[in-house]
């Protein structure tokens, strides 16, 4: 019997051996594994092969609780200067107090890579984007008044 649509007019779709394994149902649709209707309710028979999951109670995995995050150690600057503007273009040294407009200010702690800096904020570290160049790549130009060939050159 089909789970979407109540029906029990289906086709065979795989088999192992001689055994029906999956089938295919003629109006909705709809993939399930076969399900002999001759089964015992707790999932013996041919088609129970493997014991029905529960989908809800007890059973289901509860998501695990986050520990509560420290305050990150800030690594030293000088309280003097003020804080950068946080621009992805620019590049920065470990020290730099660095303004960014959704995680606020925060100190430059290292680079992990090219193209990237370590920046420790209140929230906790994050590693942002620095010395992003422009593109050098140049628009490539519509050529005018070339017949388009029905089929590729040889």
């Amino acid at each position: 019997m089909c789970g979407r649509c109540g029906q029990v007019w289906h086709v065979v779709m795989a088999k192992m051996g001689d055994r029906i394994a999956k089938v295919v149902c003629k109006r909705c649709g709809g993939h399930h594994r076969y399900r002999d209707e001759n089964a015992s309710a707790d999932g013996g028979g041919e088609s129970g092969s493997r014991p029905r999951r529960p989908t809800f109670g007890s059973a289901r995995r509860s998501r695990p609780q986050r520990a509560a995050a420290a305050t990150p150690e800030l690594p030293p600057f000088d309280p003097s200067k003020p804080p950068r503007t946080y621009v992805a273009r620019d590049s920065y040294v470990a020290g730099e107090r660095v303004a960014h407009p959704t995680f606020g200010v925060g100190v430059v702690s290292g680079s992990p890579g090219a193209g990237k800096v370590e920046v420790v904020f209140s929230s906790g570290a994050r590693v942002l984007a620095c010395a992003k160049g422009a593109s050098t790549l140049a628009r490539p130009v519509a050529m005018q008044d070339l017949p388009i060939p029905d089929r590729p050159p040889k």
